[in-house]
């Protein structure tokens, strides 16, 4: 599959390993570790993308990403994402994931530790 489609426009499922990388990036930013996390037999997956394309990005544009987390009880995690046409620019797709705290060896949803919960920031809280 190529990123960019028949319309020179980044293709829609490129959008999605987009909000995923930004995923993987905050975590890392915030001091998280997936090989850490792989060692303690749990990892993060998704369960859920809701993606609204408004507008294509042209070829060779500068996209803007900003993404927070709204959401973190249980083993659930929901993370919003936005990516705009330049810092301050018309927005371009904005998606919400929706993420699960799983056990490696059974692949179930976990209770997120308490540790992790606090070190996570939740918008508006």
């Amino acid at each position: 599959m190529k990123d960019v489609d028949e319309l020179d426009h980044v293709n829609n499922v490129v959008w999605v390993r987009y909000v995923i990388q930004l995923a993987f990036a905050h975590a890392e930013a915030l001091g998280f570790d997936f090989e850490e996390d792989k060692r303690s037999g749990h990892v993060w997956v998704v369960s859920r993308h809701e993606i609204d394309y408004q507008r294509s990005a042209p070829l060779g544009a500068e996209i803007a990403e900003e993404t927070w987390v709204s959401e973190l009880h249980g083993a659930r995690l929901v993370r919003h994402s936005r990516f705009s046409l330049g810092s301050g620019g018309p927005l371009l797709v904005s998606a919400r994931t929706v993420w699960a705290w799983v056990e490696l060896a059974s692949m179930r949803p976990k209770r997120v530790p308490k540790e992790m919960v606090e070190r996570f920031p939740i918008a508006g809280r």
